[in-house]
């Protein structure tokens, strides 16, 4: 729901807040937002409503709703089971302008609890009020000190405002995040939950929150996503302000399953689908939440890398074979250095060092705590060093850590471009946090985040790119599979390259195509009830003479009537010699649309699953860039004396296979390509079988 961003305003500074089910207790759920509030300077007006009490934590407290002064911009909903729904719909005939619903029991338990839920929500709805939750453990703005949320997390580890932003469908996982952020020294703006969102998303409390101009990173946890245009939205947002948008999507959806018929759509799974979508948006995914605490820790301690060459300087040797080659694992580069930047190190390193990329600067170090600052200006001046990173294994009694600390980060000032430590020690990374630098435990982690948030800046600087609108013809069939033939047919006229073929009702016609085709042929019987048709027998491929075309024809027909299915005829098509076999499917995903999969083709495709998925919109470019990194697509440049195949015209395919699925509308559900035979370097790519299936 396209929501303006005006009315989750009351969510994250509300001028006054209602706690229904309000606690003296501050340890419990109805105490603790109005402790936590009290302690962070909320300035805005709080009315707790309990009518056992006249007052509640200091603040006079109310016996109802209707009893307040005023209507509250928010509500905190304390209270569980019926008397929740019951507060909630008091809350919007009252006028409030959105409502917490913390109590569980509703969408999480199963059939009775969504059908209480979304009568719920229909109710608040239509009262103009938004909702979060229900489940949820609740919002916290430390910006302005509304915290409306009963984590226990803001007692364990001290809050402190900062420049990031948490938004989490998890209660459990928002704190998580807060915590390991905390750890890290980094200071946290905004943490907030949205449970069962019946209403309210983490999408769209994202676009909400990325208005907030202190705010320079924002993390997300997604277990689900029911509408992609807001997340798409709050992406474009954080990308127009340069922000790094960083996600966790955990689970698997069974959205993918009703691809089931075609197999090779099947292979774009949900998640996917996912990437992909992650991809088209500059949305960088994170494997969990330590891992997306590391990039963000990157993110806002340095520039984002401008490439991918990694320079390492370290005091161990053996740190630099660990960091060498965790680059190369992450897909970083570990460029030479310049011979002026080696002359020069090599005037103030030891003679046993290494002045080559990595740099070791040896164990003088404990001998010489001013290395780190002779030897790191002199490599941040060099071109190839789009990312200088420390390795520190060890360090303590006789080295001066905080020197070395100040020396890394006036190299970061001087090169502008991202410095980053691996120290494993804490005092030692404390020192370097204390600069402002990033620091990781392990090499992999920290070549994995610079890789990361390489991917990310060339996401940015990718231009957008937009189809005109297009149209296709009339889907093949109304509902349910086609034909072999009704879907080469339509392809061939939505711009797709399909074999040359004929479709034939008896075996006289299917002669006259082979002599006007010219040369061996394939012959298949056609059924939309058949739709896998080697496995019956219903495919002859290599005919070139007349008695062997007959032959198929009445083969085929006795197959087709002891499956007890009719024939819609005989398709004859050009048998196409070719360098490789491709697949190319289209699965009509319900939150992200058409999915595009290409990869490797023929019968084994589910088996192999050596596959490549994008979102449209596309170009050729991108889809050469997707295949190349598959097994098969190893294979397209020629090996071992083999010809180059002809990967643009594969690339092509792949595109106009995609325009045509969007321009189809949402009467498609899938189209599967396979296999698309690819030929040599300049001769093409050619669809010679599909299938489509119709909603």
């Amino acid at each position: 729901m396209n929501v303006p961003q005006a009315s989750l305003a009351k969510l994250l500074s509300p001028a006054s807040i209602a706690i229904v089910g309000a606690s003296d207790n501050p340890d419990k759920i109805g105490g603790r937002p109005i402790h936590y509030m009290r302690r962070h300077g909320y300035r805005g007006r709080v009315f707790p409503i309990n009518p056992q009490r006249e007052s509640v934590q200091g603040e006079r407290a109310w016996r109802s709703l209707g009893d307040l002064p005023e209507v509250p911009e928010l509500a905190i909903i304390a209270v569980a089971g019926d008397e929740a729904v019951r507060a909630t719909d008091a809350c919007a005939a009252m006028g409030v302008g959105a409502a917490i619903v913390i109590a569980a029991g509703f969408s999480e338990t199963g059939a009775h609890g969504r059908i209480l839920q979304d009568a719920m929500t229909r109710r608040a709805r239509a009262a103009g009020m938004r909702i979060v939750g229900p489940n949820s453990q609740g919002l916290a703005n430390f910006g302005n000190g509304a915290i409306t949320s009963f984590s226990t997390m803001f007692l364990e580890v001290e809050p402190a405002d900062g420049p990031v932003a948490v938004l989490s469908q998890s209660g459990g996982m928002s704190a998580m995040m807060y915590g390991l952020l905390r750890q890290r020294g980094m200071g946290v703006r905004h943490v907030h939950a949205t449970g069962n969102e019946a209403d309210v998303t983490v999408a769209e409390l994202a676009e909400a929150v990325l208005d907030d101009p202190e705010v320079r990173v924002a993390l997300l946890y997604l277990e689900s996503i029911a509408d992609a245009g807001p997340l798409a939205r709050a992406a474009a947002k954080a990308r127009e302000r340069g922000i790094p948008l960083i996600a966790v999507k955990a689970g698997r959806s069974s959205a993918g399953a009703r691809a089931a018929a075609s197999h090779t759509g099947a292979l774009a799974s949900e998640d996917r689908a996912v990437d992909a979508f992650f991809e088209r948006h500059a949305i960088l995914r994170a494997r969990d939440p330590q891992e997306l605490a590391r990039y963000a820790e990157l993110a806002l301690r340095s520039p984002l890398p401008g490439g991918e060459r990694v320079v390492i300087v370290s005091n161990s040797g053996a740190s630099c074979v660990l960091a060498s080659d965790a680059a190369e694992a992450a897909g970083l580069q570990v460029p030479t250095l310049a011979q002026g930047t080696q002359r020069e190190l090599a005037r103030h390193l030891p003679g046993f060092a290494t002045t080559d990329n990595p740099v070791d600067i040896t164990a003088a170090l404990l001998s010489n705590n001013g290395l780190f600052g002779e030897a790191l200006p002199i490599i941040a001046g060099d071109a190839a060093a789009d990312t200088l990173l420390v390795d520190i294994p060890v360090a303590g009694r006789g080295y001066d850590v905080a020197a070395f600390a100040r020396d890394a980060a006036a190299s970061a000032r001087q090169m502008q471009r991202p410095l980053v430590v691996v120290a494993w020690q804490d005092a030692v990374a404390r020192a370097f946090r204390e600069e402002g630098i990033a620091v990781f435990a392990q090499e992999q982690e920290a070549m994995q985040a610079v890789s990361a948030l390489a991917w990310l800046r060339r996401a940015w600087r990718r231009p957008p790119l937009a189809w005109p609108a297009g149209s296709a013809g009339r889907l093949p069939v109304r509902k349910g599979m086609s034909s072999e033939a009704q879907a080469l047919g339509w392809l061939r006229d939505a711009g797709v390259a399909v074999v040359e073929h004929r479709v034939c009702g008896d075996a006289d016609a299917a002669v006259a195509a082979w002599r006007e085709l010219g040369g061996a042929v394939a012959v298949k019987a056609c059924s939309a009830d058949v739709p896998h048709k080697s496995e019956h027998g219903l495919v002859g491929l290599g005919l070139d003479d007349e008695a062997g075309i007959r032959a198929a024809v009445a083969a085929q027909r006795r197959v087709l009537d002891d499956l007890g299915v009719g024939a819609a005829g005989w398709l004859v098509a050009r048998m196409v010699p070719a360098l490789h076999e491709f697949a190319v499917g289209v699965n009509v995903d319900p939150v992200f649309g058409p999915v595009v999969m290409v990869g490797a083709g023929g019968k084994y495709v589910e088996s192999l699953d050596d596959v490549a998925v994008l979102l449209p919109p596309f170009d050729e470019a991108e889809v050469l860039a997707k295949v190349v990194t598959l097994r098969i697509g190893r294979r397209l440049a020629g090996l071992r004396g083999d010809a180059p195949a002809d990967a643009a015209a594969l690339a092509r395919l792949a595109v106009d296979l995609a325009k045509a699925a969007v321009a189809a509308g949402p009467g498609l559900r899938s189209i599967d390509v396979n296999p698309v035979r690819v030929r040599a370097e300049g001769q093409g790519a050619i669809a010679v079988d599909a299938l489509i299936e119709c909603a």
